[in-house]
């Protein structure tokens, strides 16, 4: 048993597996059965966590905890749960089963209780690990565990019962956990060598081959450190920020300042900031604003220079608040756009019943210069009787005057994400399922949905785009991407570029090339031809976990759809996700088997306009995301149903490459 225990120690990832099915195995003493909320071994990433915990719901009873009980058995069932009945001598096994939309409870081999839940959690490798503590947030730590831990385990598959019944301290199991810890040596070190070292925080401490935690103040915790800087996809990691949403861009004397709405806790609560000298390398700053006291949450904004600028030296922001039913637009200036401060309540700017539903959306003021001087504005809103937004004006950027919604000929109604002139026309981007293109001659409208190009953005792994006008390589377009493990990151930087037609598309910054930064040395296919739409794969993984940049050519098919080329991204061994291009560069993303069979498409794009017999693509991808390009047009964004393995493949035509090239990003591997 020791040699095989060694021989998986030598051959263990340097890393953390990903976790989505899971199983938490704990030898634990409960020295308090009194003890309310106390966790024994938890996941952690962002605000969300899974847990083993002890007396939360129901007192006496395990159970699966989870952040605001969304992955927790309901309190009404607990209750019928058995209640644990052993002293603080006596040593009971608990072991949790998280696979799919079933959660399992096992003491000491035998099922506690199980039950469903509405959808799983997957966390990524690089969420944190606590022992004895339930939660460690925004809020700080919560749910002090009273009693000793004598081992841990977490396995990144889902163990049966019979496995679960046989296992036996100190001994590494079939399958082999991803972490052990033993504390026999000691030490908070995992045995298996995955999981950094553990810190003892308060009063913890190690004794007698166990972990003892005192119920107040002491926990364990094993954690990546953070890099000080991120870089292609970024996303906040300061607890007192949590999981962010909506972003906006603010240039000025060479910072890039990207704000976004978060929340640390159950609803949006804060506005938050990263930097970055270069549009593509974040450094996070934290929490600008807070939710004022009574507010049920908070809503996005954008931010503006003041029309006064060149005399008070000001930047505006604007920002929404839910008091009681109504949602309604307040304001913060800044002169560094570094340091807010919240205007008082008389700059509120409420809902003008004349045209809007007195209690509807009041949300997310969007500027544009007006031609005598001062700001229109659009934002989201409910026009009274029609679909619509928001419109007004101000002539200094903090006192607004509601104007007659703009028409809408034909649009939806939605979120208004920006308005921007360029050219001759008005290009609004309106949230409604994906981020849709309308036009206008004037700012008043009527807006009609764009002859071509209508869905800048699929909804799903994207949303809210945003323009960006103060940067300075011209218009650019910002949004958010929503990663399958539920984390949100902000995507790639692109550049709002017409075509002769006046036809709205996204496209490639060239900021972005910032990204490349190690080249590859090598990038060969393998030996033999790939037959059908089985992928050729490459003979080498590429570095997908610190992100990298694909480029090459692509025969674009001229004949039948069926003779599809591409690009094969895999997800796990024997499976993956094709980027399968068509006739006229219409693209489907979705899963597929290694052998080219099981292509199901999720989401079909046909950017509506012509590539050529043959195509340069670029291909963006990092860990659960990537993003797709053809000739330098943006194609689509595509969120990953697991964390990419770094092997791709290509399919069709694209089998026999002669000019594959590929960068690195080459630092931040723990986004």
């Amino acid at each position: 048993m020791l040699g095989l225990f060694f021989a998986l120690l030598a051959t263990s990832a340097a890393s953390p597996p990903d976790l989505s099915d899971k199983t938490f195995v704990a030898w634990v003493t409960v020295d308090d059965l009194a003890q309310r909320g106390g966790g024994v071994v938890t996941t952690m990433e962002g605000e969300d966590f899974d847990s083993i915990v002890f007396g939360e719901a129901v007192s006496n009873r395990w159970m699966a905890g989870s952040d605001y009980f969304r992955r927790t058995q309901p309190e009404n069932e607990q209750k019928n749960n058995s209640a644990e009945t052993a002293d603080g001598k006596t040593l009971v096994q608990i072991a949790i089963v998280w696979t799919g939309c079933s959660v399992t409870i096992y003491r000491d081999g035998r099922q506690y209780t199980s039950y469903t839940i509405q959808s799983p959690r997957a966390f990524s490798r690089d969420s944190a690990v606590l022992f004895g503590l339930r939660y460690l947030g925004s809020m700080g730590p919560i749910g002090y565990f009273h009693g000793a831990i004598d081992e841990a385990r977490i396995y990144s598959v889902a163990l049966d019962a019979k496995t679960i019944s046989a296992l036996k301290q100190n001994q590494v199991s079939d399958p082999p956990p991803a972490g052990m810890w033993t504390f026999e040596d000691g030490t908070a070190r995992d045995s298996m060598g995955r999981y950094p070292l553990g810190l003892l925080c308060g009063g913890a401490r190690i004794a007698d081959g166990r972990l003892w935690l005192n119920g107040k103040d002491a926990y364990m915790v094993s954690e990546t450190p953070k890099s000080e800087s991120q870089l292609m996809f970024y996303a906040p990691r300061d607890r007192q920020t949590g999981t962010m949403w909506d972003t906006w861009l603010y240039y000025h004397n060479g910072t890039y300042f990207l704000f976004y709405l978060a929340r640390s806790g159950p609803s949006w609560d804060n506005i938050s900031m990263a930097t970055s000298p270069d549009g593509v390398h974040w450094k996070e700053r934290g929490v600008v604003l807070r939710k004022a006291e009574g507010v049920t949450w908070m809503g996005t904004g954008s931010t503006w220079r003041s029309p006064n600028h060149a005399k008070d030296g000001k930047f505006q922001l604007n920002f929404s608040e839910w008091r009681g039913p109504r949602q309604t637009i307040f304001f913060a200036e800044s002169t560094d756009l570094l340091n807010w401060k919240r205007l008082p309540a008389e700059f509120e700017f409420k809902q003008d019943a004349r045209w809007y539903k007195p209690d509807g959306r009041w949300d997310c003021i969007y500027t544009i210069p007006r031609g005598d001087g001062g700001l229109f504005g659009f934002w989201t809103a409910d026009p009274d009787g029609r679909p619509g937004v928001g419109f007004g004006q101000s002539t200094d950027g903090i006192r607004w005057e509601a104007l007659e919604p703009p028409k809408f000929d034909g649009a939806p109604h939605g979120e208004a994400g920006a308005v921007e002139r360029i050219g001759s026309k008005y290009y609004m981007m309106l949230g409604s399922g994906g981020m849709l293109a309308l036009v206008a001659d004037k700012p008043e409208g009527p807006y009609r949905l764009a002859a071509k190009n209508q869905t800048l953005l699929h909804g799903g792994p994207t949303y809210f785009s945003r323009f960006f006008p103060t940067n300075p390589d011209g218009l650019i377009v910002n949004h958010h991407a929503i990663a399958r493990n539920g984390r949100v990151y902000l995507g790639l930087l692109k550049r709002a570029v017409l075509d002769d037609q006046q036809t709205l598309r996204l496209a490639w910054w060239p900021g972005n090339d910032k990204l490349k930064h190690v080249p590859v040395a090598q990038i060969q296919v393998a030996e033999g031809t790939a037959e059908g739409s089985k992928p050729a794969l490459l003979t080498e993984p590429l570095p997908a976990d610190s992100g990298v940049i694909v480029e090459g050519s692509l025969p674009i098919a001229t004949g039948p759809e069926s003779a599809r080329t591409g690009i094969y991204v895999e997800t796990a061994e024997g499976r993956g996700i094709v980027i399968a291009v068509g006739p006229s560069g219409v693209t489907e993303l979705g899963p597929m088997n290694a052998d080219g069979s099981g292509f199901k498409p999720e989401m079909r794009v046909d950017r509506q306009m012509q590539f050529g017999a043959t195509a340069r693509f670029r291909l963006v991808l990092k860990q659960w995301l990537l993003e797709f390009y053809l000739n330098d047009m943006h194609i689509e964004c595509f969120s990953l149903p697991a964390r990419a393995t770094g092997r791709l493949g290509l399919i069709g035509n694209a089998s026999r490459p002669t000019d594959l090239a590929a960068w690195s990003c080459g630092e931040d591997q723990d986004n």
